[in-house]
Formats: C-alpha cells, structure tokens, sequence
C-alpha cells in the first residue's frame, strides 16, 4: 500500500484528515509518530472543524515542513523552498477539486455538533475524505520526488 492510500485508510480508521497524512508520512517528519499525529489534531476540519484549509492539505503542509523547512532563522533558503513546496502543493489541489477550503469541498458546515452529525451520517468522512487524501498524498509524493 503506498502512502497517499494509507493516509485514506487511516482517516476510515478514525483519525482525522492532517492526522492520517502526517500518520501516513511519518518517515518525512524526523519525529516520534505519536507527537506527530497528536499535534495534527486540531488542523482536522480545516483547523478545529472550522472549514479552512483542508486537514489533508495542512497534514502535507506539515510534512513538506519537515523535509524543506528551516530550524536556523538564518535559513531564510529553506524556508523559501518550503514556501514555494506548498504554494505548489496547494495549487495543484485547487486545480484538481477547485478549492482547498474544507467546508467547499465536504459541503457540510461541520464546527457545529449537528452539522458534524449531518456530515457523518452522509459518509463524508469514510467515503469523501479519502479520495482527498489520496489526491494530497499523490501531489505529496511528487514534491517529495523533485530533485534538490
């Protein structure tokens, strides 16, 4: 099973959309899985079920992060390509689902209890959410594959 399907499966499993990209990518990310996959709680929803940006798409956001990102402040290059690594990633996703926004691609409203409900029991999250994850995970997978 390659990632971006792993990251779909995790997300039926019952973690959520950044949860299961960064559970998915966890070699990428030089860290302990469970710290990861705790700190990509809240960007679940797009960012505490609010409807922003994609989970998925903050989950690939963070592991682009971990591969290209800076840790020196100095290190303004990094941080450039990281930068440039997610304007790509997101591009790509819009042109592929016309919006990276949570609420527009799940059409559900989902920070209330009931509209979490609603969407639930419309199988967004088993059925929709994954074929977003796997789309991230694909683009993902071709970020990650660039040279230098």
């Amino acid at each position: 099973m390659d990632r971006a399907e792993a990251a779909a499966e995790y997300m039926r499993n019952g973690f959520n959309c950044a949860q299961s990209m960064v559970k998915a990518y966890t070699a990428e990310l030089s860290a302990k899985e469970d710290s990861v996959v705790r700190m990509a709680a809240p960007f679940g929803g797009g960012l505490g079920r609010n409807g922003y940006v994609c989970g998925a798409v903050s989950g690939a956001a963070l592991v682009i992060g971990a591969r290209f990102g800076n840790a020196d402040a100095a290190d303004i290059a990094a941080r450039d390509k990281a930068y440039a690594a997610v304007s790509r990633l997101m591009k790509k996703f819009q042109e592929e689902h016309h919006t990276v926004l949570c609420r527009e691609l799940i059409s559900f409203e989902i920070y209330s209890p009931e509209g979490y409900q609603r969407a639930r029991e419309a199988g967004v999250f088993q059925n929709k959410c994954p074929l977003f994850l796997r789309s991230i995970g694909n683009i993902l997978d071709d970020i990650l594959a660039e040279p230098g």
